[in-house]
């Protein structure tokens, strides 16, 4: 029976297909038509990662079945994966587990809803009816960013734990291909790959447009060729790694004038008074990340209205000066906790700029990005005067009689004043 099935459905989507390329069916057709494809593809879905996970369960292959669905199926292995983790997480939440079987969530959302449980809990997903909702309704792109936004609301760290989450995955790979050419796969969190994007973005732009001039100036010999953006951008990625393009301690690369590579926008939040920062895109920046930002950076401070109407707009500036760099090098020759080479140091901020900390030499160590690390994101301590300042692990955790927590510890009590400007509560754009 199961067979005969399968026979009438490849014959009644073969119908689909004919009467489409014949041109007998409307376009009203075909749209209602396609919609009800998002469904037949969602249930199809189901039942591959349903059957494979039969068969291997029977035969004892010990992999969920992703092997049976890779050769049976003709999927790629990491896509047959995907698909059975995917049926996994959702096997113990029969709400989403039936919306998705039932093709009333997409298969892309599907994954997402399993991205959700995974890093939450089955019980919490389950009990969102607005969630579901949302990946019933919801396009892929949309949904993808609305589920990292609850995600975020659950954790209530202010996104550090997705932070975290995103940084442990980050890798870049390279390898050679059987067409000869040299093939790079890289991920990164949120912060670093919006940076990466528009620094690629913004050489590529001034290759490109002088491709055009120099296409302008050729014209009359016959000579018109110009890159592509894409090949702008590979060129791009090979300029901005060579060793003369590197930037030094933060000095701007090639002598140029810095560019924007990150821009934040932060809001103080009218029931918590908690600074809120977020990307473009709307994925929420944890507290440490934004103070690692701010202290290595051009600032832009620009003040919107609720609508996005533009109040005002200050000026950039760097918050190390050259002349400050030279200086800290002479004073500590390297990285100020490590002594790694100077050349591969960043400005920190001893007293964070989100805190009022002054750009002024008492206040600047040269750190380099290991140990600027384990400042922002670990609690490692500067202690000593300007000039001597070292590094220092975490306070040891000490452990005494059990008893009920003060309740103005810190992380425990009323939440930390966010930075203000003239008394009003505001933050710059990174």
């Amino acid at each position: 029976m199961l067979i005969e099935a399968a026979r009438r459905a490849e014959a009644n989507a073969k119908e689909m297909l004919a009467q489409v390329n014949d041109g007998s069916a409307s376009s009203a057709e075909i749209r209602e038509a396609l919609a009800v494809s998002k469904a037949i593809a969602a249930i199809n879905s189901a039942f591959q990662a349903a059957g494979a996970a039969a068969v291997a369960g029977r035969e004892r292959h010990g992999d969920g079945g992703a092997e049976v669905l890779a050769s049976s199926a003709g999927l790629s292995r990491r896509e047959a994966h995907s698909q059975v983790k995917t049926a996994e997480k959702l096997r113990n939440t029969p709400r989403l587990r039936d919306a998705v079987e039932s093709g009333r969530v997409s298969v892309a959302n599907a994954k997402r809803l399993a991205e959700v449980v995974d890093k939450t809990s089955a019980d919490d997903v389950e009990g969102d009816s607005d969630l579901l909702a949302k990946a019933e309704s919801m396009r892929p792109e949309q949904f993808a960013k609305e589920a990292r936004r609850w995600v975020t609301d659950r954790d209530g760290d202010g996104g550090a734990a997705e932070h975290a989450r995103q940084r442990a995955r980050r890798c870049v790979r390279m390898w050679d291909a059987d067409d000869g050419l040299v093939h790079l796969h890289g991920q990164f969190d949120t912060v670093t790959g919006e940076r990466i994007r528009n620094r690629l973005r913004a050489e590529a732009a001034r290759m490109f447009d002088g491709d055009k001039q120099n296409a302008k100036n050729n014209a009359t010999n016959g000579n018109t060729d110009r890159r592509t953006i894409d090949q702008c951008m590979a060129d791009a990625l090979d300029s901005l790694t060579s060793d003369g393009a590197s930037t030094s301690a933060g000095t701007g690369s090639r002598g140029a004038k810095p560019i924007a590579d990150i821009c934040i926008v932060a809001h103080v939040d009218d029931d918590t008074g908690e600074l809120i920062a977020e990307t473009p895109a709307g994925d929420r920046l944890p507290r440490q990340v934004l103070e690692e930002l701010a202290c290595n950076a051009a600032i832009t401070p620009t003040i919107y209205d609720r609508r996005g109407v533009l109040l005002w707009q200050g000026h950039s500036k760097r918050t190390a000066t050259a002349a400050q760099l030279k200086a800290l090098k002479a004073i500590y020759g390297g990285c100020f906790a490590c002594g790694f080479d100077f050349e591969r140091c960043q400005a920190h901020h001893v007293e964070p700029v989100s805190r009022g900390g002054p750009t002024d030499i008492d206040n600047l160590v040269p750190a380099c990005w290991s140990c600027h690390n384990k400042v922002h994101h670990f609690g490692w301590q500067i202690h000593g005067p300007p000039g001597r300042r070292t590094m220092h692990p975490p306070d040891p955790v000490t452990y005494g009689p059990a008893r009920a927590p003060d309740p103005h510890q810190p992380g425990l009590g009323p939440a930390e004043p966010s930075p203000t400007i003239n008394g009003t509560r505001l933050f710059a754009l990174a």
